[in-house]
């Protein structure tokens, strides 16, 4: 399985980081997309993904930021003569069913599923789904009301992502035992969250978990301007460690 930095940035737009979005490719091809946030399917060609081998799209909660790319891929599979059918798994916190009709009282039929393709999942805490080749256990973590972060397994590797939260004991759980760790990173140690991870809540999530691969991204525009690798390491975070740029490619 390889892992695919679609967008390592925020809601704040800059010109080398796009919003929250990543996809975990299977040997097979098959790809499951972690996130879908605003440009990031642009990114789809360059790693390969198409609508008929993105078999599934995960987010971890409902901010602008990690789903408006939603009624995007939807319009397309509709676009082409003949529509895209190929079955598509639409997973997310508790309230995705209805976010989703919320996207098809917008734009109407031009999103919705007419051929009975698209199954939508609400995932909780402990909540666990299979779809081709992946396996997905979600977890609920510190951000916002039923957000989760979730663990992704596929050709015997299995990557922890954070989704948004701030350090919680959850977040070091989900973390235990992964190959590969894809943390948030929102803010150098300068600027404290809660509901975020910093270069030092980062570090000390990784190596209460035992993480050691470990890869860093959801950058505000404050992290870029810190010395964010020498802020980890001086957290206490020693093994591996990658800070995610925009069209990175992982082995996981």
């Amino acid at each position: 399985m390889k892992l695919a930095v679609l967008g390592s940035g925020t809601a704040i737009p800059v010109l080398h980081r796009g919003a929250s979005g990543y996809a975990c490719i299977a040997d097979d091809g098959t790809a499951l997309l972690l996130e879908c946030g605003p440009g990031s399917t642009r990114r789809w060609p360059q790693h390969g993904i198409t609508l008929e081998s993105a078999r599934a799209i995960v987010v971890t909660h409902h901010h602008v930021d990690h789903v408006c790319d939603l009624p995007a891929v939807l319009f397309a599979r509709n676009v082409p003569e003949p529509p895209i059918t190929t079955p598509l798994l639409l997973a997310g916190p508790v309230g995705h069913a209805a976010h989703l009709r919320g996207l098809e009282a917008v734009y109407g039929a031009a999103v919705m599923d007419r051929h009975g393709a698209v199954r939508v999942v609400e995932l909780a805490d402990s909540h666990v789904i299979e779809v081709g080749p992946f396996y997905v256990e979600a977890r609920a973590v510190q951000h916002i009301d039923g957000a989760i972060g979730v663990r992704v397994r596929a050709d015997g590797r299995t990557i922890a992502f954070s989704g948004d939260s701030g350090a919680c004991d959850a977040l070091v759980e989900l973390c235990r035992d992964v190959d590969l760790a894809l943390l948030e990173c929102s803010y150098p140690i300068a600027r404290p969250s809660k509901s975020h991870l910093t270069t030092q809540t980062a570090a000390e999530t990784a190596v209460r978990a035992g993480v050691t691969r470990l890869v860093l991204t959801h950058f505000y525009p404050q992290c870029d301007a810190a010395d964010r690798e020498a802020e980890v390491r001086g957290a206490g975070y020693r093994d591996w460690l990658r800070l995610a740029e925009d069209g990175d490619v992982i082995d996981v």
